[in-house]
């Protein structure tokens, strides 16, 4: 009987394999910097878009739920800033999508991402109004 389970992990060997399938690690396992501000800016609108839903388009509460996670953006902790993402997902009763939990296991590309995320997240928060 097959497993649903993953046989690898983000946290295993493969994992970089994996990210440079999707185009977000150069050959050398460094962190692709266009396609990673691509893909963070699709993955924050998408997020935008899940907090419309879950806050029926209420764009006080849009807000309201934005600006702590934009505002902690500035904190200097890499790991906690991908980790608070994670669990605004959670928040929200959304599955985090399964290219960006590959990217929990590299640091470098973590870091890169909720920076990325978060930046773009501020910026549909200032300019959209909710």
């Amino acid at each position: 009987m097959k497993s649903n389970r993953p046989t690898h992990s983000p946290f295993d060997s493969a994992a970089i394999d994996r990210l440079r399938r999707m185009g977000l690690a150069a050959a050398d396992g460094s962190v692709e910097r266009d396609a990673m501000a691509v893909f963070c800016n699709i993955f924050a609108g998408q997020f935008y878009d899940d907090l419309c839903d879950y806050h029926q388009d209420d764009s006080n509460a849009v807000k309201a739920a934005i600006t702590p996670l934009v505002d902690s953006a500035d904190t200097g902790d890499p790991h906690g800033k991908f980790l608070m993402i994670c669990l605004q997902y959670d928040g929200i009763y959304r599955t985090l999508p399964d290219p960006v939990w590959w990217l929990s296991g590299s640091p470098a590309f973590a870091e890169t991402f909720a920076d990325g995320f978060l930046a773009h997240l501020k910026r549909l928060n200032e300019t959209t109004g909710g």
